[in-house]
């Protein structure tokens, strides 16, 4: 979506006129819905670049001079019915307007590394949704006429493309010329109604103009160095040349895969998206590889400038049409066996890249959402699938509540019991004589779920992953945790890197955003177990009961001999101590030479070892459901 910077000044919002009020409501009644009316802003289409646009809450505002201006007064509500169509079907709601933008971003992505993908994406938004749209308002208005059948251009929707969508004389932008000729298609114009007969030429790639010192003057010692590096820096840009060629794009097929693509996915604009965006970002990466002025940008009609928020981010990486594998590109050529060779995996490695995004490219996308929202986000999303509900059911305790057969009420019971009903049936209240009471049969258990506290502390030196960059250790953490919220439990989470550099939660609490942001918190130091604080926040416990169930992980890539006070003399029976009042401990390690296995041993702790950080996922996802029993 497009955002309206705050500084510009719209004119003033003047009220319907009767010809507006009688615009918008035959637009509505052509969508058949309702919506609250629009704002009329004459002169607004300067400021905004645009003579329309729509928003969130539902709104629609439209420059009713903008459309005069330009003899199309009487398409007033072939406008509006334009607007209101984003909210009826394309993007229909902020969340799957914000989807759009994801599905776009993944293709632009896998298509280049020069284009941004946010602004990128936004246009590529714009563009798909406006086809849907009005391509369905086409639709509706050959619908509603009664009477002869009129010609297509004559449709309203179609005569306001006629006046908005050509492409200047002379431009060089590809991809409107696509865009362009795919309404062709779609309204069924003759070829050149909204763009020339031919697109534009490819653009030439700017040459990028270096002057390399002669390696005679460079010092000899390095001369061999630097030969390497320029023999590296060639072939980069040999594969680059090659990468760019294989990135073909064919306007005239493209077209008619776009065409294509809105009739097949005219009611599903979140799963479409991807198909545009595998069609549509070549001609991104292209303009991004020519010189300045390749293409001419539009301004859309959608504003929209607010960042995800956290419950919205949680719904967009969960939904299952963003994390597929992206469409092949319909116009691609495939073999004639259909499957490729088998030895060559190369294409499906680049494909693969580029199917969701990686954290460090989701944080690029949603920067202004915040770190902690994206990260607690991406990581809960990719801990879904290994999350196992970690509950451990206690005894259970029958209860009444079925009645039973009817019994005697005698002096003593409680007055309460006394069913009189049944007593007043035999005319003369005699205590112990004609006094009833209704007797209850025990109901079936109530099965009980016992108090269960995991305290979580993980490894954030320097040799483990940046959370920025897609940590295993804070997966794996993430999928402990969320296992323990899910039974009903609660956790706590300490970051600990050098001495003193520890952060975290100061108590158990069963806030997802909260919990994963202390696991995502990272030092990128060295590594020393925080001793102290274990030893403080366990003093004067009493051991562990049945009913209060506490559970210590410590995650790290280290052997943690630490932890058992090695180097830390004054604090080495603090480990055996802490485990005395514990239902469990356990370290999840990547201690190939097993530092701590007789430590561990000594002191009541179990050990997860791993041969990479990379199992770690698996290895606590085991863990929980280990525990769970």
């Amino acid at each position: 979506m497009t955002a309206l910077p705050d500084r510009v000044a719209l004119p003033d919002r003047v009220a319907l006129t009767d010809d507006a009020r009688s615009a918008w409501e035959r637009a509505l009644a052509l969508w058949r819905v309702r919506l609250d009316d629009p704002a009329i802003r004459p002169g607004a289409a300067a400021a905004h670049g645009a003579p329309a646009w729509f928003s969130f809450p539902p709104s629609v505002t439209v420059d009713p001079h903008y459309l005069a201006d330009r003899g199309l007064a009487d398409e007033l509500w072939s406008m509006f019915a334009h607007e209101i169509g984003h909210h009826v079907l394309a993007p229909s709601t902020r969340i799957d307007s914000l989807k759009i933008d994801h599905q776009m971003a993944r293709a632009i992505t896998a298509a280049t590394a020069r284009v941004n993908a946010g602004d990128g994406a936004r246009r590529l938004s714009n563009l798909w949704s406006d086809l849907l749209v009005n391509t369905r308002v086409a639709q509706l208005q050959r619908a509603e006429q009664t009477g002869a059948p009129i010609a297509t251009r004559d449709l309203g929707i179609v005569r306001l493309g006629l006046a908005l969508y050509p492409a200047p004389a002379g431009s060089a932008d590809r991809l409107w010329w696509v865009y362009c000729r795919a309404y062709e298609l779609l309204w069924q114009l003759p070829a050149g109604t909204l763009c020339p007969l031919e697109p534009p030429p490819r653009p030439e790639r700017a040459r990028v103009q270096t002057t390399l010192v002669p390696l005679s003057r460079i010092p000899e010692k390095h001369r061999e160095k630097e030969r390497v590096l320029r023999a590296a820096q060639t072939e980069r840009e040999r594969v680059a040349a090659e990468l760019a060629g294989a990135t073909a794009t064919n306007p005239a097929v493209d077209a008619a895969l776009v065409a294509d693509a809105v009739r097949s996915f005219a009611t599903d604009p979140v799963s479409g998206a991807a198909l545009f965006g595998v069609i549509a970002a070549p001609y991104l990466a292209e303009q991004a590889g020519a010189p300045e002025g390749a293409s001419e940008p539009r301004v859309g009609c959608g504003v929209d400038d607010a960042p995800a928020t956290a419950d919205e981010l949680g719904r967009i990486l969960a939904d299952q049409r963003l994390r597929g594998d992206l469409p092949r590109h319909p116009g691609m050529v495939r073999d004639p066996d259909g499957e490729g060779d088998p030895e060559d995996t190369t294409d499906d490695g680049r494909k693969k890249d580029g199917q969701r995004l990686t954290i460090a490219r989701t944080l690029a996308l949603y920067r202004e959402s915040g770190e902690d929202a994206v990260l607690a986000a991406w990581y809960r999303n990719e801990a879904a699938a290994w999350v196992r509900p970690y509950t451990r059911p206690a005894p259970s305790t029958p209860t009444g509540g079925i009645p039973g057969p009817v019994e005697l009420w005698e002096v003593g019971d409680a007055l309460a019991d006394l069913d009189w009903p049944l007593t007043l049936r035999s005319g003369t209240v005699i205590p112990g004589v004609t006094t009833r009471r209704r007797s209850e049969l025990d109901d079936e258990p109530i099965v009980r779920e016992k108090s269960i506290e995991l305290d979580l502390y993980i490894d954030s030196s320097g040799s483990m992953t940046h959370p920025r960059n897609g940590s295993p250790a804070v997966l794996a953490g993430t999928i402990l945790a969320l296992s323990i919220l899910r039974g009903g439990g609660r956790v706590r989470v300490t970051s600990f890197s050098g001495t003193g550099e520890v952060a975290g939660m100061p108590r158990f609490g069963r806030d997802p955003g909260e919990i994963i942001a202390a696991i995502a918190l990272f030092f990128g130091r060295s590594t020393s177990f925080p001793l102290d604080l274990y030893a403080a926040r366990y003093a004067g416990l009493p051991p562990a009961g049945d009913d209060d169930q506490r559970h210590v992980v410590v995650l790290s890539d280290d052997g943690l001999v630490s932890m058992f006070g090695v180097g830390n003399e004054p604090y080495q029976g603090v480990a055996r101590t802490v485990r005395e009042v514990l239902t469990t401990g356990t370290l999840v390690l990547m201690d190939r030479r097993h530092q701590v296995a007789q430590l561990a041993e000594r002191d009541g702790y179990d050990v997860v070892y791993l041969q990479t950080m990379a199992d770690a996922p698996a290895a606590c996802a085991a863990l929980a459901e280990a525990l769970h029993g």
